[in-house]
């Protein structure tokens, strides 16, 4: 780490300068946006105690693309090295590269929709718990479509890794059933296909710290 980067830290830690986020836990998944279409390698960092914000970050090559979500309608965006990424263990993002995303929908929605346990699905010869969110209004569950969520055995140490902000996510913040653990598969089924799939390739302890510039106007 440079003199100027540990100097830019120092002032944060005592100016209060940012907004400090901590990830413990990281995980590589494949991403297929539809049936027919390539996988893309994709990673997320999230904290296994608190899973109200995540880092998703997509493989370009040389470069990664990060996108920090907040279940309070925070979000960031920007590109940066790859090498420079996984080799620095803090991460300053000014404000520039936020947003603020309005949620109301998302949480009002939480009403029209329930998780529902299925039969155990077996993948590789692991017996996993399945579950699925889908909408109370059967009108409209064609449209909508159905979230799938495949939870890894032995990964309870972790709560759900539900994007946060999301109507899963409201769903389980306002104590629908959804057991703790990292998804060993989710994916959308809309229209007889699977769409949006992630695939669990690993997952790993790893510590990293996002900081976001505080007094962002939006």
């Amino acid at each position: 780490m440079n003199k100027h980067f540990l100097l830019l830290l120092l002032l944060i830690s005592f100016n209060g300068f940012g907004q400090r986020y901590e990830f413990d836990t990281f995980t590589e998944y494949q991403f297929i946006k539809t049936e027919k279409a390539d996988a893309e390698k994709t990673f997320e960092f999230s904290n296994s105690k608190d899973n109200s914000y995540i880092l998703s970050v997509l493989d370009k090559g040389k470069q990664v693309t990060l996108t920090f979500l907040h279940a309070s309608g925070q979000k960031a965006v920007l590109k940066m090295d790859k090498t420079h990424f996984f080799d620095e263990e803090d991460l300053i993002v000014n404000c520039s590269s936020t947003e603020k995303q309005d949620l109301t929908s998302a949480k009002n929605a939480v009403v029209s929709f329930d998780f529902q346990k299925l039969n155990d699905t077996i993948i590789k010869k692991d017996t996993l718990q399945h579950y699925v969110i889908r909408t109370v209004d059967k009108k409209a569950e064609e449209e909508i479509g159905e979230r799938h969520f495949i939870i890894q055995k032995s990964t309870d140490f972790h709560l759900p890794n539900i994007t946060p902000g999301t109507i899963p996510y409201f769903c389980w913040a306002s104590g629908k059933d959804l057991p703790s653990g990292l998804f060993r598969q989710t994916y959308i089924v809309k229209n007889s296909e699977s769409i949006e799939k992630m695939v669990l390739v690993k997952y790993e302890k790893f510590r990293k710290i996002l900081v976001l510039e505080r007094g962002c106007q939006y």
